[in-house]
Order: C-alpha cells, then sequence, then structure tokens
C-alpha cells in the first residue's frame, strides 16, 4: 500500500513539473482560433444540409 501511495505522489508531482514547462497561447490567439473553428463548423453543416437537401429532392423525383 505505502508503494503505491509513493508511486502516486511522484506521479503528481511530475505532472506538476510537466505542466509548468507547458508554453499556453495567449488569449488573444485563442479566440482568433475559436473564431475559426466555429465559422468552419457552421461553413460545413451548411455544405452537408446543402448536399442532404439535394439529395432527398433527387430521390424523391426518382421515388415518384
Amino acid at each position: 500500500m505505502k508503494n503505491i501511495f509513493e508511486q502516486l505522489v511522484k506521479f503528481i508531482k511530475e505532472t506538476r513539473a510537466e505542466t509548468r514547462k507547458v508554453v499556453w497561447p495567449d488569449r488573444r490567439y485563442v479566440m482568433v482560433a475559436t473564431v475559426i473553428i466555429l465559422v468552419l463548423v457552421f461553413i460545413t453543416g451548411a455544405y452537408i444540409s446543402l448536399i442532404d437537401f439535394i439529395f432527398s429532392k433527387v430521390f424523391r423525383l426518382l421515388l415518384r
């Protein structure tokens, strides 16, 4: 049991040490990246909706 506790403490210390080494992005970069991702998601959703609409109309005409 003691060995597991020591390993856990070691893991937490190493994790904190590695987290301090991380170069975190600044707020502006995160905001710009978020906007770009949201725009791309919207464009992709609109494209898929358009293709779905076209295919549904074509299949309705074919099955009529």
